[in-house]
């Protein structure tokens, strides 16, 4: 009540200030209009009604204005009528000359020099007029300061809240504490993935476990990959299982035209998510925001947007960043984030969410059948449905990329080509894990190597990798004695290599040791550093070093092909074999054992998780997190 009615007194205040300003704004418009109430003649009427008739009195020049006001007897007609106003207000260009024009008009009106028509000067009064401009300013801003206080428009800070409005985010607020919503036992699949954010949720549950032992949580993770694979399902199974307030907005609210409303939203943001801290902060899409910034000096580029990413990566780790805001963000479009935005210390993981395995199908299938009637156990049907659907995601209603029996059956041994002669080579890195389920629009399977940490490569280490990279092909021609257009990218990177080696690096004795540029780009484009006879030589040795590795290559499949049709069967049954698989199906690398990533022990950690009665994960692959390099694709 007592706010009430101070809200009241103030409000009773606003008005009577407000009836004092128009009451100071009329009069001041009726003085002004009483000293400015002369009317409008041109030099013909001044002439022929008022001078000719000796009807003036009297004339004023004012030079600065260029105006002439003319003052009439008492009592004066004009036009016919008695006129109330006695003064005259006549424009005339050349000022200078008015005086002179008059005298000349009171000549041919044959008029005495007695009654001739005195002419004064005087200055305008530029103080009176700056003034009243200045004092009806002030007056008209008060007025609608006190409208807008008693329309309730006003904000408390002193800024208007309708624009306080505009700058703030608007985002949602998922209260995980309500027992209704998303669980991570709701989602299907996502093994590796649920894996991976549980520990930012295990951190906001129980932080101080994490720091007795001197522990940091990443700042941000960014979940990546293909659309409809469950990215934005599972940041709703975050919200709901981490018991914190979950801050979460799409990416476009911070796109705007009027400038600086992005920045000044991010701000709002992370304002609100630091005055509930611990908490997560969820943006999806966030490829809206985080685009890269642009680098050439055209001087083209998005000023707004980049401002937009400068005051985001400022929140996420600047000079006033503090602990206990993480952010998830979401998008299918990492290729064209920023690389200031995906470095430690902001979005630390890089959770890539594919398109499900058979395993995760199945899974998925049997989420969905759990609600149906059915004759059969759900069970029954999932996996007959997960096989009859490779390259499905979790929202797809219609088939895609469906893949035939025999296409199937010819990235098998594609891919088990590639991962063969990777595995029995000295110098190619090792294959950690090979999958045929259709993954981009562009990739049907991929084997995701990890690579060394080398700087220095010599030729026998890049004559490998050709082998490698043609690894695909040989294996579809021996293996159905035609090829496909599948191993489209892999030739390209096997004739960059090659012309690498040829153009670049000085390896070939006929060229002797020269370098060349790699493109023939610049000002002096169609001109190049060779002549025409050279360029032919290197054309030569670039076809012969690719000729050598194919025969290599065909020469060390058709000496294993029991180990290339074991390994594509086994791709044929399960899709996704990773490198343990591999080893037990093929025994050891003949030189050697791969380098790896070595798994991580999660014993300990989920016999935690089992003493607070939390769910135990499904068996699941090592979460590797390498980047995957598709080998096949289709045009």
């Amino acid at each position: 009540p007592e706010e009430k009615r101070r809200r009241e007194r103030e409000d009773q205040m606003y008005r009577e200030r407000l009836k004092v300003l128009f009451f100071i704004a009329i009069v001041m418009s009726l003085l002004n209009s009483l000293t400015t109430s002369a009317g409008s003649i041109s030099w013909n009427d001044f002439v022929n009604e008022l001078l000719a008739k000796g009807e003036v009195q009297s004339v004023q020049v004012v030079p600065e204005s260029e105006i002439v006001e003319i003052h009439l007897h008492p009592g004066a007609v004009v036009f016919g009528w008695p006129k109330l106003s006695l003064t005259y207000v006549m424009k005339v260009a050349n000022i200078d000359k008015f005086e002179e024009k008059l005298r000349a008009a009171e000549d041919e009106l044959n008029i005495d020099l007695s009654d001739r028509i005195p002419v004064s000067y005087r200055r305008s009064s530029f103080f009176g007029n700056a003034l009243y401009t200045l004092g009806m300013t002030v007056v008209s801003v008060g007025i609608l300061w006190y409208i807008f206080r008693l329309a309730g428009i006003s904000g408390r800070e002193g800024a208007f809240s309708a624009f306080n409005q505009l700058k703030r985010a608007r985002f949602t607020i998922v209260d995980g504490k309500s027992g209704k919503g998303i669980s991570f036992k709701d989602v299907a699949g996502l093994h590796e993935a649920k894996t991976e954010v549980k520990e930012f949720v295990d951190y906001l549950k129980s932080p101080e476990r994490y720091l007795q032992l001197g522990a940091k949580v990443p700042r941000g993770a960014l979940l990546l990959g293909p659309p409809g694979c469950g990215k934005t399902l599972l940041a709703k199974a975050v919200a709901t299982e981490a018991q914190v307030p979950f801050l979460a907005i799409a990416g476009s609210e911070f796109v705007e035209v009027i400038g600086g409303l992005g920045a000044a939203r991010v701000r709002s943001l992370f304002k609100e998510a630091r005055a509930c801290a611990p908490c997560i902060v969820y943006i999806d899409e966030i490829d809206a925001v985080g685009k890269r910034r642009s680098t050439n000096m055209s001087g083209f580029s998005n000023t707004e947007e980049e401002q937009t990413l400068n005051q985001l990566l400022v929140e996420m780790d600047g000079m006033g960043t503090t602990d206990h805001v993480i952010v998830l963000a979401s998008t299918n479009r990492a290729d064209i984030l920023d690389n200031a935005l995906m470095r430690p210390g902001r979005l630390d993981r890089h959770i890539f969410i594919d398109l499900p395995t058979l395993q995760e199908r199945r899974e998925i299938f049997e989420q969905h059948l759990k609600g149906l009637k059915l004759s059969q156990p759900g069970s029954f049907y999932s996996q007959r449905l997960a096989e009859l659907t490779p390259g499905f995601s979790g929202t797809s209603a219609k088939r895609n990329k469906i893949l035939s029996q025999e296409e199937r059956r010819v990235v098998a041994f594609h891919e088990s080509g590639h991962a063969l002669v990777g595995w029995l080579l000295e110098h190619t890195e090792a294959v950690l894990k090979v999958s045929i389920a259709p993954r981009t629009n562009a990739a049907l399977g991929f084997a995701q190597i990890l690579p060394k940490d080398q700087y220095l490569l010599t030729k026998d280490q890049l004559f490998e990798r050709m082998c490698m990279a043609l690894g695909g092909r040989v294996a579809e021609a021996i293996t159905f004695n035609k090829v496909t257009t599948g191993a489209q990218d892999d030739l390209r990177k096997v004739t960059r290599i090659a012309y690498s080696m040829v153009k670049q690096y000085g390896m070939m004795p006929s060229i002797g040791h020269l370098s060349f540029p790699e493109t023939e780009s610049g000002p002096g484009i169609g001109r190049r550093p060779f002549s025409q006879g050279l360029q032919q030589v290197m054309d030569h040795e670039a076809k012969l070093l690719i000729a050598q590795a194919y025969r290599r290559t065909e020469k060390l499949l058709m000496d294993n092909r029991d180990k290339l049709k074991m390994l594509a069967d086994a791709l044929l049954e399960n899709e996704v074999v990773n490198y343990e698989d591999i080893e037990a199906l093929l025994g050891p690398p003949p030189h050697g054992p791969k380098k790896t990533i070595s798994p991580q022990s999660w014993i300990e950690a989920e016999r935690d998780k089992q003493d607070r009665g939390e769910e135990e994960p499904p068996p699941q692959l090592p979460p590797y997190k390498e980047e995957q390099e598709p080998h096949l694709s289709y045009v």
